[in-house]
């Protein structure tokens, strides 16, 4: 569901897309939750897709109560934070790249938005912004996936929970502008409903983010 693809090591000829194409197939594995049953360890094939993107800008520190840092809200919603980039079908998948101009700041990852994506196991090893060393654990800084070259990919669904991008500028910097380059790859699945193990074989497998926590 969420991906940070490495820099590319070498040049392929000929080149392959980085977003999803027609005809390409996915298949979410059985950990999707019982609140998105329409994708569950189910497979599918895209019969088009509709690139769209987009550009958002933001002021830190931004004066609120929230201090050096600004929660961005990736699902839909009506409220101050939210960007409202999910889809609203059944039978669409969302792939959203996300790139960033290069500033004094980093990113964490919330999904939902208490739970930091990126911790360790060892008690207390998780991002806390008030703390001067944690505030820095499981960051990603913005030349990780740059705004000309985005490598941060989320695959959202229906019902998914929200993500959160805290945004946070790093300490001695009076202000920042945060600028986020998007690219929401529109997706229409259709199901497969009686795959071939080539099929199987052959799809973009797309995990659930609890997945990547153990």
């Amino acid at each position: 569901m969420i991906e940070l693809r490495p820099e590319p090591l070498a040049e392929v000829r000929p080149p392959v897309s980085k977003y999803l194409q027609d005809k390409y197939l996915v298949r979410f594995t059985d950990k999707w939750p019982s609140t998105m049953a329409h994708v569950t360890g189910k497979l599918f094939e895209i019969d088009k897709t509709n690139q769209v993107p987009y550009v958002r800008r933001y002021i830190l520190p931004t004066g609120a109560v929230t201090g050096d840092y600004r929660d961005v809200d990736l699902s839909n919603g009506t409220g101050a934070f939210n960007e409202s980039l999910y889809p609203e079908n059944n039978s669409s998948l969302f792939e959203i790249s996300l790139g960033w101009k290069l500033g004094s700041y980093v990113i964490h990852v919330y999904v939902p938005a208490d739970r930091h994506l990126h911790s360790l196991e060892f008690a207390g090893m998780y991002p806390i912004m008030t703390n001067a060393t944690l505030r820095y654990l499981g960051a990603r800084k913005p030349e990780d996936s740059p705004y000309n070259d985005h490598r941060f990919f989320i695959y959202a669904v229906k019902d998914l929970e929200p993500i959160i991008l805290r945004h946070f500028v790093l300490p001695g910097v009076a202000w920042e502008k945060c600028i986020m380059g998007i690219m929401v790859n529109k997706c229409h699945i259709v199901e497969i409903k009686s795959p071939t193990e080539e099929q199987l074989r052959k799809a973009k497998v797309i995990p659930y983010h609890e997945e990547l926590r153990w």
